[in-house]
């Protein structure tokens, strides 16, 4: 009697039941199980029930980040930056999703623009709060060299060889700043060649 009256209650007052459990609990599960898309709603909902609940936040845009959702991670990592202005990590994963996203769009140049802009400046906003922290400097080496790419198309309102050239140099230091703590990193001492190549192909 008493089983039945548990599943009575489950069918007729379901939201007993979630109670009993917090979303920012059930999305820390569904992250847990790689279950990124239905974490971010659960810390999306976390959040909407206490706007003063920054971890949720930053773990809904982390998890909208894994699960290639990366306008939603945007979203929440602005709304994080604008209370945690001084939160590194949310420049980082939003200049991540900014490439991505970039990276998805093939015929909205003026947003591929931004959205390549927007990476580079949160990047260097990384630096700026943690100068020590090299995955900004590879990351933001990354942009500039596509970056670079993108302003050395002959299209018409994309082209601009100076942008070009400066952005592949810019990358170059960039990955050499990554080198100076480790050498041996072999994608970076390649990503410093390709750049390099696009610099020798302007020059022609």
């Amino acid at each position: 009697m008493k089983n039945k009256l548990i599943i009575l209650c489950c069918i007729v007052f379901p939201g007993l039941v979630l109670g009993q459990e917090s979303f920012e609990r059930l999305g820390q599960r569904s992250m847990m199980n790689g279950d990124f898309g239905d974490a971010a709603s659960y810390f999306e909902k976390a959040y909407a029930g206490d706007n003063a609940n920054t971890n949720a936040l930053y773990l809904m845009g982390y998890s909208a980040y894994h699960a290639s959702n990366y306008r939603k991670s945007i979203k929440a990592f602005d709304k994080l930056i604008g209370l945690k202005p001084a939160e590194a990590i949310a420049y980082y994963y939003r200049g991540k999703a900014k490439m991505n996203l970039c990276a998805q769009i093939h015929e909205n140049l003026s947003e591929k623009v931004l959205l390549m802009q927007g990476a580079i400046k949160d990047f260097s906003s990384g630096i700026d709060l943690s100068p020590s922290d090299l995955k900004f400097y590879q990351n933001r080496g990354l942009a500039y060299q596509e970056y670079s790419i993108y302003k050395n198309q002959k299209v018409h309102g994309v082209y601009d060889k100076n942008e070009a050239i400066s952005s592949a140099h810019a990358s170059i230091t960039d990955f050499k700043k990554v080198l100076t703590e480790n050498s041996g990193r072999r994608d970076i001492h390649q990503q410093i060649e390709k750049s390099k190549q696009l610099l020798l192909n302007m020059s022609k």
